[in-house]
């Protein structure tokens, strides 16, 4: 999304980012608990500003709450977006928070929530759900069972599942992702539909090039 926009954009993340993801941006600042900024933060951008915590072994850390603010003030002070990775599904199409996630900061006005509609069909199991036990919970399906369209969107209006901890004045989105196929594309809308009345905005994508 960073790459698609006109102007100066900042991102950060609160949960662990990729370092394939953290590549894309064109310049890279980190913060160290103990340590503090590996630099002075700039005081002029351009492009892409990514903001994380240190490395580790194949991932840069999320922000704190402290560093979280300082990136915030500096968005604010340069009307520039902030866009804040607050959880992962480690390239699984679907996926349920575990009790610790989302870390979702309060001051965002903005929360888009994904899905990747290739999981429709498969099998509830850790090939394609991230957290297959938790989604199955919530779901009301069982570790094995077909991932149907009714259990994608119990899972997207359930509190625990989707809507877990949006800030309460925060516009609800949902991205239904990959409807790469007709098929696909005619269940997003059919899904979309049923979700109209939990978010604000749903967005049907096929992001793969074709």
């Amino acid at each position: 999304m960073a790459l698609e926009y006109p102007s100066l954009v900042i991102i950060t993340a609160t949960s662990h980012l990729e370092f394939f993801q953290a590549r894309l941006a064109d310049r890279h600042y980190q913060y160290d608990d103990s340590l503090g900024w590996d630099v002075d933060l700039p005081s002029e951008l351009s492009g892409i500003t990514l903001f994380s915590g240190p490395k580790s072994t194949r991932s840069v850390a999320g922000l704190g709450a402290d560093p979280l603010q300082q990136v915030l003030s500096l968005a604010d002070r340069k009307s520039a977006p902030l866009f804040i990775e607050a959880d992962g599904s480690r390239r699984h199409p679907a996926k349920a928070p575990a009790p610790h996630e989302p870390p979702i900061p309060d001051f965002v006005d903005t929360v888009i929530v994904t899905v990747g509609l290739s999981a429709l069909g498969k099998p509830c199991t850790a090939e394609w759900v991230h957290r297959p036990e938790i989604y199955a919970s919530l779901s009301g399906l069982r570790i094995g069972d077909e991932i149907s369209l009714d259990a994608m969107e119990n899972v997207l209006r359930h509190p625990s599942g989707g809507l877990k901890n949006i800030p309460h004045h925060s516009k609800r989105v949902v991205l239904l992702n990959q409807a790469n196929t007709p098929e696909l594309h005619e269940q997003a809308i059919n899904l979309s539909e049923r979700l109209s009345s939990t978010y604000h905005s749903v967005v049907i994508a096929a992001l793969k090039k074709k």
